[in-house]
């Protein structure tokens, strides 16, 4: 089995709400606590791992410290055109102000199994895929790509793929079915979470113009949430599942515009994850 034997790291996503993981990562990396045989990353938690693969302590963080505070990257007038958020501007910064070690990354991933969840566009199903050198950081923006917030799809080897939250927004019982039994969760949703009366994305799933299957799953996303939340009640007698997951909601969110909020939720995730690697020590 694919992840038979091997010590699994799972990020979720989150858009700016990664800032929290983020933090988690760099007090890992601080740490010299580096462990993982496996790691899997969801939307913004797969650009995380990206860079934690490559050891570039604080450039993730910082990359989005900066593209908040420029006023191109958000634009609501193109929400129903190329989406709110311009990814094509997010790689720009990344490869000008904080540029990915590819080279390292790839080295890194010769001995360490690293998966990006995606979204296949054209009919919903879910897709765990293994980055190559050459398509690394296409797969980083499909897992980014969601309708309306952003550009929609994105080609990968010619298929046009999604984020992949929005199909498995935590791919915990995958990993648990290919064989991981040794897993630490970092998660952006809360710890208490439960999805509410109101679901803003059930009203964007009507505005769509998207596969029925890939609408169905923005539409229930809460609930999938929450589905993989009890999935991990059911199997905790069985399989180590270290969960590093704020108790209540984040400062930030998806979309933000305050700097002080990631600075925030960045300083949550460095605590918990020092104190998660004090705990291992002892």
């Amino acid at each position: 089995m694919l992840l038979s034997g091997k010590k699994t790291i799972i990020l979720e996503g989150g858009g700016f709400k990664t800032s929290f993981s983020a933090g988690v990562l760099d007090a890992f990396r601080m740490s010299k606590f580096d462990q993982f045989d496996a790691h899997i990353g969801v939307s913004g938690g797969s650009l995380a791992l990206s860079y934690f693969l490559s050891k570039q302590y604080g450039s993730y963080f910082n990359s989005m410290k900066s593209i908040c505070k420029d006023p191109r990257f958000i634009q609501f007038s193109k929400a129903f055109s190329d989406g709110l958020m311009n990814l094509d501007f997010f790689t720009e910064i990344a490869e000008k102000e904080f540029p990915f070690d590819l080279k390292k990354a790839v080295k890194a991933t010769q001995e360490k199994d690293f998966y990006i969840v995606l979204t296949h566009s054209d009919n919903g199903a879910t897709s765990y895929l293994k980055p190559r050198e050459d398509n690394w950081l296409d797969m980083t923006i499909a897992a980014s790509t969601v309708p309306l917030l952003t550009k929609g799809k994105h080609l990968i080897d010619g298929v046009a793929y999604s984020d992949g939250g929005i199909s498995d927004p935590i791919p915990i019982k995958w990993a648990v079915e290919n064989g991981a039994t040794d897993i630490v969760l970092i998660r952006t949703t809360h710890l208490n979470f439960k999805p509410s009366y109101i679901r803003p994305e059930y009203f964007a799933s009507k505005l769509l113009k998207a596969d029925e299957n890939v609408k169905n799953h923005i539409e229930n996303f809460q609930l999938k949430l929450k589905n993989s939340i009890d999935y991990i009640d059911s199997v905790k007698d069985e399989i180590k599942i270290d969960q590093i997951a704020p108790e209540k909601s984040l400062n930030t969110n998806i979309l933000t515009n305050s700097v002080n909020n990631i600075i925030l939720d960045y300083r949550y995730g460095l605590e918990l994850g020092l104190n998660y690697v004090a705990n291992q020590k002892k």
